[in-house]
């Protein structure tokens, strides 16, 4: 009998054996083992796998798949405890955001033989929260994979066929390039938020401040609450120039808007209507370079009713662009890698 053992800390670990399970895998135990009691004992709890257990080396014997769900400085350690035990021609991966880094710590501490490919999964509604665990959180995501330079064809087909049996896409994508729009995408939404906090909080009137607080600056400063800790872990495992990078860029930005905030208001308005556009492309999957301007319809007279005329025009550009698949994704706006 074949086994995958997944190495757990999150919910995504818990998602894949949820799915695994769902799919009633013949002749394959998946199995669950972690050194949190927390995840051990929600884990047991969904019945996520087979097997759920604390001791590592046990988890591990005769497992030809092995996927480190843990944090990025958890992971390399793993790496280096396990590497020398992995079953021959056992393939690996994982599930973090520093994907160079992961890459460097399994050519140094994982067998010859053992084929490792990073991954990562694009999940829409990420929560670190145990509860979350779902076993469809994977269904119609992109997941980011980016395999050794050594690997192996027919090492590189099990994680393939994991990707796409949790119902996700597989996405090969260059290690350097995916850390640096990591970086972009996942550590400064934490960092802005600490920033914002950060503000507010060293203001002296704070404490006034703080009765008017609403949901626009808790939703916007709840990533101030994720572990500090882990927020500096991935920070510090992202490459340094490229978080040096991104938040100058942030700066760049934030001082353009307090230019226009002293200026005529309908700049500001433009610029705030541009970011809201993207954020619709974003969501509409709709991000491209192209952006046609188009006749008034009789919908988006209505619409603007609701939202004003200029932003339910886009609405509609967006809306009828994706629906005519010409919005296609190519890449990046150039603006944005100034």
């Amino acid at each position: 009998m074949d086994r995958i053992t997944i190495i757990g800390s999150s919910n995504i670990g818990l998602s894949m054996g949820l799915r695994l399970k769902e799919l009633g895998l013949k002749e394959t135990e998946v199995v669950g083992t972690s050194g949190d009691r927390m995840w051990r004992g929600k884990a047991t709890e969904t019945g996520a796998f087979d097997l759920v257990g604390h001791n590592l080396g046990t988890a591990l014997e005769g497992a030809k798949l092995v996927i480190f769900d843990t944090a990025p400085a958890d992971t390399l350690q793993l790496m280096e405890a396990v590497g020398p035990v992995l079953e021959r021609d056992c393939s690996a991966t994982d599930t973090g955001a520093a994907m160079v880094q992961s890459l460097e710590a399994a050519s140094t501490h994982l067998r010859a033989d053992t084929t490792f490919v990073a991954g990562r999964p694009l999940l829409r509604r990420p929560t670190d929260d145990l509860d979350a665990a779902d076993g469809n959180a994977f269904d119609g995501a992109d997941y980011c994979l980016a395999p050794s330079p050594h690997a192996r064809a027919d090492g590189i087909k099990p994680i393939v066929g994991l990707v796409e049996a949790l119902g996700a896409t597989p996405l090969f994508i260059d290690p350097r390039e995916h850390d640096s729009y990591a970086a972009a995408v996942t550590i400064m939404p934490s960092l802005l938020s600490s920033a914002l906090m950060t503000t507010a909080a060293n203001s002296s009137s704070w404490r006034e401040m703080s009765k008017l607080v609403g949901g626009e600056f808790r939703d916007m400063s709840k990533l101030a609450h994720v572990d500090p800790v882990e927020t500096a872990a991935a920070v510090g495992s992202a490459p340094p120039e490229h978080v040096a990078r991104w938040i100058g860029q942030m700066i760049e930005t934030l001082a353009s808007y307090q230019e226009l905030a002293q200026g005529p208001i309908d700049q500001l308005e433009d610029a705030l209507i541009e970011a809201w556009e993207e954020w619709m492309k974003l969501e509409m999957g709709a991000v491209t370079e192209d952006d046609r301007p188009r006749t008034p319809s009789a919908g988006e007279t209505v619409a603007g009713m609701f939202v004003g005329r200029r932003l339910a025009g886009r609405a509609m550009d967006i809306s009828e662009a994706n629906k005519n698949a010409v919005w296609r994704y190519r890449k990046t706006r150039k603006k944005t890698d100034r």
